[in-house]
């Protein structure tokens, strides 16, 4: 009998409804839909309290190879969740355009490196836009990181990496070099860390 099954057959030869299984060892009912339609596997916590919780060893859950796939599933999950809490943390690192000199202006004729606080022109705009935006999704992901709404954090992580690549853009074409190069490399290891959450 697979996991799934096993499951199932735990939860139904204790009466229990998909809910209330859930909330006797503190998962929600779609972890246990999915884990009973295979289309998820518990982690090693939620299989230590089914067994203590219905008086069963680990060994009647699961035969050696659903050992392997449970551990396998456990640790690309928590790279999955390390990748987007680095994600959401390399996007709230966009307001260190706002202090850090990196704005070319003009003054008296000469060019300096100047905040972002102290550029004007009808670009500032778009300038504090976009790093704001970007901070909003990372705090965002950050969030919603526990959420076992999969799509809705991909959504907004993918929202933070384009963010990020028009900002990169806006300041490339806008003669922005160094806040260019902040944001791009900000960008490269976000490209870095996306290759993990796959």
């Amino acid at each position: 009998m697979e996991l799934k099954d096993k499951i199932q057959k735990i939860r139904k030869d204790n009466g229990l409804t998909q809910e209330q299984f859930a909330n006797a060892i503190f998962v929600t009912r779609t972890a246990v839909s999915k884990w009973e339609t295979g289309r998820g596997v518990p982690g090693i916590e939620s299989l230590k309290m089914i067994a203590k919780i219905y008086k069963l060893s680990l060994d009647e859950l699961l035969n050696a190879n659903e050992v392997i796939e449970v551990a396998e599933n456990e640790n690309k999950e928590n790279l999955r969740r390390y990748s987007l809490i680095f994600d959401g943390i390399l996007n709230i690192c966009a307001l260190l355009g706002f202090v850090l000199p990196l704005y070319k202006a003009e003054l008296g004729g000469a060019f300096y490196s100047v905040p972002l606080y102290e550029i004007s022109g009808w670009l500032t705009i778009f300038y504090w836009i976009f790093p704001i935006l970007t901070f909003l999704s990372g705090v965002l992901l950050l969030f919603i990181i526990k959420s076992e709404k999969d799509n809705f954090k991909k959504v907004v992580s993918l929202l933070g990496f384009i963010l990020n690549a028009l900002f990169v853009l806006l300041l490339i074409l806008s003669g922005q070099p160094y806040p260019a190069v902040l944001f791009f490399a900000l960008l490269f290891i976000k490209c870095f860390f996306a290759r993990i959450k796959k």
